[in-house]
């Protein structure tokens, strides 16, 4: 399996951050998974000290764990997170839909751009770009709605989502096909002046999602 490539370096505490955050994500550190702060320090190539503080903030995230002495246990999820997170998103982007297609025109460019990308992840079998530019394109739709808050809400929730959801579409060419003719859906209501049509298609394609993750229980 490939991966997309890792995030750009900055401080040696962001790129620790960097690194693992997208590792856990992408299921290269499964849940339930312990990490030492010895062994992420040597695969990152920094000392233990940023690991400490990248740990640090991952934790405050949900994303895993810290075990006194022992290092980082990656969060595991129940059927109970994965309805919560689940419903949470979909208050989310059903209250943000709305708003957002009020500036369509600014999003339109966006998203046809990620959704390019996410055709040449399918196409190069880039099960972690794929999930990536996913996020991407449902992130840009809640941003377009204006409200930083909801747009960091919803953030930490396609970061939990993905704890259960990036086995999904691992190896299944069919679930991205299926993803991709969603979201082309998407687009083309959004290149019209329908907002009713607009917020039905991504009413359907949130529960067309939301039934697929939950398939995963």
């Amino acid at each position: 399996m490939r991966y997309t490539t890792e995030p750009h370096p900055g401080s040696a505490a962001q790129k620790a951050y960097d690194f693992i955050k997208w590792a856990i994500l992408n299921s290269v550190y499964a849940g339930g998974q312990l990490l030492t702060e010895g062994a992420l320090a040597e695969e990152v190539g920094v000392s233990r000290t940023p690991v400490r503080e990248a740990l640090l903030r991952l934790e405050v995230e949900g994303l895993l764990t810290l075990l006194p002495k022992r290092g980082a246990l990656v969060a595991t999820y129940s059927g109970q997170d994965v309805d919560d997170v689940l419903d949470a998103r979909w208050l989310v982007e059903m209250h943000t839909a709305a708003k957002s297609f009020a500036h369509r025109l600014e999003l339109l460019p966006v998203i046809e751009a990620v959704h390019e990308r996410m055709k040449r992840n399918r196409r190069e079998h880039d099960t972690a770009g794929f999930t990536a530019s996913d996020r991407e394109f449902h992130e840009a739709i809640v941003d377009a709605a204006g409200n930083a808050v909801l747009s960091a809400v919803y953030r930490m929730l396609r970061e939990r989502q993905t704890l259960f959801t990036s086995v999904m579409m691992r190896g299944r060419v069919d679930r991205m096909d299926e993803a991709i003719a969603e979201h082309d859906r998407i687009i083309a209501a959004l290149r019209g002046n329908d907002a009713v049509w607009f917020e039905s298609v991504v009413t359907d394609h949130l529960a067309w999602s939301i039934d697929l993750a939950r398939q995963m229980l």
